[in-house]
């Protein structure tokens, strides 16, 4: 009896367990599907690793898209825990026309422009060059705003402090936004 108590034991220990290869090596794998549906996920590589906030709580994705003055301003803002070791990317534009279902050119952060930054903790933030080598790339899929839904994706490069670059590729997400 005490033998299979023990056997018993063991085996439910090793089931509750979870493998470390459960999880795909591949990065991309590791990112949220590419839905249109409001899901309130993000994802994106930052230099070929898994970029992924949580879905809930104080780091979980948030849009929004308001008219405030005559015109609307976009952000879409997904992060990983907080102070020095906050790392955060923003996509957005200040003073823009009627969001459409299309693509949008990724420049630097001023009035009419669509941007994209990436920020790491202690304050610092890269955005993306306004120069054409380095322009990125927005592309809105799905924008509903019966639903406060809004799905795309992104890529854009920005500079380091010592000019290396930081590539944000298969960047998607699919949030509902407030307005």
């Amino acid at each position: 009896m005490k033998n299979l108590l023990l056997l018993l034991t063991i085996t439910l220990t090793l089931s509750c367990c979870k493998k470390d290869d459960d999880q795909s090596e591949n990065p991309i794998d590791q990112l949220p599907p590419a839905t249109q549906t409001g899901e309130q996920t993000f994802g994106c590589l930052i230099n070929g690793e898994a970029f992924v906030p949580p879905s809930f709580g104080s780091n979980s994705p948030s849009a929004f898209y308001q008219f405030v003055d005559g015109a609307y301003t976009l952000s879409i803002y997904g992060s990983i825990s907080g102070g020095p070791n906050l790392k955060s990317i923003n996509i957005g534009c200040l003073d823009m026309p009627l969001i459409q279902e299309t693509n949008y050119t990724l420049r630097e952060r001023i009035t009419n422009n669509y941007f994209g930054n990436y920020n790491i903790g202690g304050g610092i933030t890269y955005s993306g060059s306004s120069s054409t080598e380095y322009p990125g790339t927005l592309v809105i899929t799905n924008f509903d705003p019966d639903n406060f839904i809004i799905s795309g994706t992104f890529e854009f490069t920005v500079l380091d402090s010592d000019g290396g670059e930081i590539n944000i590729t298969n960047g998607r997400f699919d949030m509902n936004y407030t307005n």
